[in-house]
């Protein structure tokens, strides 16, 4: 049964040139930063985007099974969840665990191609484990937020932008930087970055390092990104009943 429903996603996905495109989009913009990075003398500027990099994974992911639920709404076909032989645990669990198994496959797969060592792997896959769920988090923002696939470009682009908001880092003092706590993606940077960096490296960077322990990254992320996700699922499935 489940099965049945990856065959019918991905069927849909293959159907829509749009979705074929964000497949491809995190690949080509990895194939960019890596070809464009050595032509522009900032220093450590590989080691700041290749974060970013893995994070867009998410952001594609999100974009792509999130306009799969907006376009459920507007053929109406969200009752047909109520006749499915799936309990709507199950199918929510099946919609998180697939957006976020895509996440980890586009972030490894940017990874890869813009190949920026890694100083620290375990705490890289941890981070790419934990990263995996702003996908499902973006999906269901989609899902709730958007009546239709015009407002879902809308929010999208929104959705997207979140992963830009960690470069605040950059110029907020760490002191300040409690105001961007209430974002995963903040967490899931600063996690990625020291794995990337390695601890001996992190004093040499131009961030302003709020010098929090390493553990408390993947747990903040964690916990916000679980957060959001069962509240965004019970508005979502409030709307099926």
């Amino acid at each position: 049964k489940v099965a049945t429903l990856l065959w019918k996603d991905a069927r849909g996905v293959y159907r829509d040139g749009f979705l074929l495109y964000m497949c491809a989009y995190v690949p080509l913009v990895a194939i960019a930063a890596r070809l464009g990075v050595p032509w522009i003398p900032v220093e450590n500027l590989a080691l700041y985007l290749a974060p970013w990099l893995v994070t867009l994974g998410g952001s594609i992911a999100a974009i792509i099974i999130g306009f799969g639920l907006i376009e459920e709404r507007e053929r109406q076909t969200l009752l047909l969840l109520r006749v499915l032989p799936l309990s709507r645990t199950v199918q929510f669990s099946y919609l998180v665990i697939t957006t976020g198994l895509l996440s980890c496959a586009l972030g490894l797969l940017a990874a890869a191609v813009f190949g920026q060592p890694v100083a620290d792997l375990s705490g890289f896959l941890l981070m790419l484990a934990v990263s995996s769920l702003l996908a499902p988090l973006g999906m269901l923002i989609l899902g709730v937020a958007a009546a239709n696939k015009i407002e879902g470009m809308a929010v999208a682009k929104l959705v997207s932008s979140m992963s830009i908001l960690p470069a605040l880092v950059f110029a907020v003092p760490a002191p300040w930087q409690i105001l961007l706590a209430w974002s995963p993606h903040y967490w899931v940077y600063l996690g990625l970055l020291r794995a990337y960096a390695g601890e001996a490296q992190l004093a040499t960077l131009a961030v302003h390092w709020p010098g929090h322990p390493g553990w408390v990254d993947p747990i903040a992320a964690t916990v916000l990104c679980l957060g959001g996700i069962v509240l965004l699922a019970r508005i979502h499935r409030a709307r099926v009943r």
